[in-house]
């Protein structure tokens, strides 16, 4: 499952190195600390839009990004999960479903 949805996200990049400059910021991995933290994904998003590199992300690239991280915290929470592992993880469902909403 992850590696399919990590192939899927590929296949929306011309590159991996394309994306480098709006992955952290702009994509993911940002909005995900920012919700774990309390942030609703709608506030989340507007912080890494002051991120110059996240108006060149692709939204679809976004939002095959937030699915693919969706995959790996859900996995990662599967076996023996920590408090910060579950609040990681539940951000990032929520992210998924924010970037996956009409």
């Amino acid at each position: 499952m992850l590696l399919e949805a990590t192939c899927r996200w590929a296949r929306t990049m011309p590159s991996w190195a394309a994306a480098s400059s709006w992955i952290d910021a702009a994509v993911g991995y940002w909005n995900i600390w920012l919700i774990a933290a309390g942030h609703t994904p709608a506030s989340a998003d507007r912080w890494a839009a002051k991120i110059p590199a996240r108006h060149t992300a692709p939204g679809e690239g976004i939002t095959a990004f937030a699915t693919a991280n969706n995959n790996v915290w859900a996995e990662i929470s599967t076996p023996n999960p920590d408090l910060w592992t579950l609040r990681l993880a539940a951000a990032a469902t929520t992210w998924r479903e924010y970037r996956r909403a009409p």
